[in-house]
């Protein structure tokens, strides 16, 4: 007796093409991740680049018993405040910094930081690697995940536009030596710097304090660059 081969119906043929393209599709996902994670960490600095910025310091007092922390008074007498990239290490750069002051007195440092985990020496750490995308994570083996590329946008320059990164982060820390833990410090950081060279380009610092109720307002913004005309 023969056999009689049963015929597929329209639907079911469409059902088995539609499980292929996704298949493929899947496919082309993972794959796509799997180059996109393994991309090379690179620095995008080089050994003689500089970068000047300028520093600002603002407080906003909201009652009586608030005054303005000593400190402040290095951002605003500041004249300016330099990096130059002095070794590039693999993931380590190297670089001197001076900041000067206007009644001419400065302080010079000679610092590192780890592009892989962002573990940095001295008093400047933004120096990020190059060519990050939104979700990628600031430092690869930085083990906070929040610290991630938020946006990328277009910021004009008079040598013309170039990518910048964004990223931001607020946290609220108690003062451990108040048994009612109701003094607060909310701290809010939010930083722009260059996709290709990974350097700081502008940087907000927002505290605010509860008791007693007073903010501060801190800045850095890019002045001049050996890398591009600023």
């Amino acid at each position: 007796m023969a056999i009689k081969k049963k015929r597929l119906s329209s639907k079911a043929l469409v059902a088995i093409i539609l499980i292929v393209v996704l298949a493929i599709a899947s496919a082309a996902i993972v794959y796509v991740a799997t180059q996109s994670s393994s991309k090379p960490t690179e620095p995008g600095v080089h050994v003689g680049d500089t970068f000047t910025y300028s520093l600002m310091g603002n407080s906003i007092l909201f009652s009586q018993d608030a005054s303005t922390p000593a400190y402040l008074s290095e951002y605003n007498e500041t004249n300016y405040y330099k990096v130059i990239i002095t070794g590039v290490n693999g993931l380590v750069v190297s670089f001197n910094t001076i900041w000067q002051f206007t009644n001419g007195t400065e302080i010079q440092n000679a610092d590192t930081i780890d592009l892989s985990t962002g573990n940095y020496s001295g008093d400047f750490w933004a120096i990020y690697p190059t060519n990050l995308n939104i979700n990628n994570k600031l430092y690869p083996k930085e083990p906070n995940t929040e610290l991630i590329v938020n946006n990328t946008g277009s910021q004009p320059y008079s040598s013309g536009n170039r990518t910048t990164d964004y990223w931001s982060i607020e946290k609220e820390f108690t003062d451990t030596n108040d048994p009612t833990h109701s003094t607060t410090m909310d701290n809010l950081i939010e930083v722009y710097f260059d996709k290709q060279t990974g350097m700081l380009d502008y940087l907000d610092n927002v505290l605010e304090y509860n008791n007693p109720e007073y903010n501060i307002l801190i800045t850095w913004q890019l002045t001049n660059s050996t890398a591009w005309g600023v």
